[in-house]
């Protein structure tokens, strides 16, 4: 069981799941994998600006994340940001179509991303075993009801936040520490797992990495993009760990993406010794950069 999606009525469109405060640019596209599946790319765009992330980027991490290989991209605009580039540095094939079709493939991913959060699959009796970065159920990790109590309290009395017991912290580490195994860090041999506590379940996500540096992100922000690809509106927390980190906070970029999308939010880092430390993101980073002086749409 989730909490309500507001956005459950109106999913027709990828341009929902996107972020495009400052920009009409492209924002979308559909990368599918050699094994024939397909993920969903949207921007994501930041307030600082070189830390937005791409369309073309989302979907290629969301594939490398469930452990395949991009192969093809579909796009209707040949303006899309990085095009080119991802073409090159992964050998993709472009398959260029027109709007409607793409927004035919999307409208797919949708539909089976809300089968997966409303299927038997999402057993609340078991244990939450991560074995793939597909997000877990709110009840799995106990927190359905603190979820709830959040979605109340909104913005409001941040300081108030609900604390979590022993043995939800006991689940969450073990979540934590399974699914540091699935990072796709052949760069850094660095593993970093995060997972983002919303109103639809528990979204995974992981450090991707590739040759050219530039082009990969952190887990913080996979975690986001798969969350958000799932129609999660809510952000009521997030648990970060490094498996070979004395403490697992995390880098300025991801603190600013965070800063955006769950200011008042909670940070927990399970630290090396399997302690843990929390953070109101706020604090991390006390003076984010954002202005509505930026705001064009």
């Amino acid at each position: 069981m989730q909490l309500t999606n507001p956005w459950s009525d109106r999913m027709s469109s990828t341009l929902l799941y996107s972020y495009q405060p400052y920009s009409n640019k492209p924002g979308h596209c559909v990368i599918e994998s050699q094994e024939g599946d397909l993920y969903l790319g949207f921007r994501i765009e930041s307030a600082s600006f070189p830390t937005t992330i791409s369309a073309v980027q989302a979907g290629v991490v969301q594939c490398l994340m469930h452990g395949q290989q991009p192969t093809v991209i579909y796009y209707a605009n040949p303006a899309l940001s990085g095009l080119e580039n991802w073409i090159n540095t992964l050998s993709l094939k472009p398959e260029q179509i027109p709007e409607q079709k793409l927004q035919e493939k999307a409208a797919e991913i949708q539909k089976q991303n809300q089968q997966w959060l409303h299927s038997d699959t999402l057993d609340s009796s078991k244990k939450p075993t991560i074995t793939s970065i597909k997000p877990i159920p709110l009840e799995n990790v106990g927190l359905l009801e603190l979820s709830k109590q959040l979605h109340s309290l909104g913005n409001e009395n941040s300081e108030s936040r609900p604390v979590f017991s022993k043995s939800q912290m006991e689940q969450l580490k073990h979540a934590l520490v399974n699914v540091c195994k699935l990072a796709v860090c052949p760069e850094s041999n660095f593993p970093v797992g995060a997972l983002l506590w919303t109103n639809l379940g528990v979204f995974p996500g992981v450090n991707v990495e590739f040759q050219d540096w530039s082009l990969g992100l952190c887990a913080e922000r996979t975690a986001l993009i798969n969350a958000l690809s799932y129609g999660a509106d809510e952000f009521f927390g997030i648990f970060v760990h490094a498996i070979d980190g004395d403490f697992s906070t995390p880098c300025g970029s991801c603190r600013q993406i965070l800063s955006e999308h769950m200011l008042f939010s909670k940070l927990f880092c399970l630290n090396k010794d399997h302690t843990w430390s929390e953070y109101f993101i706020h604090d991390l980073l006390p003076h984010p950069f954002y202005t509505d002086s930026l705001a064009k749409f």
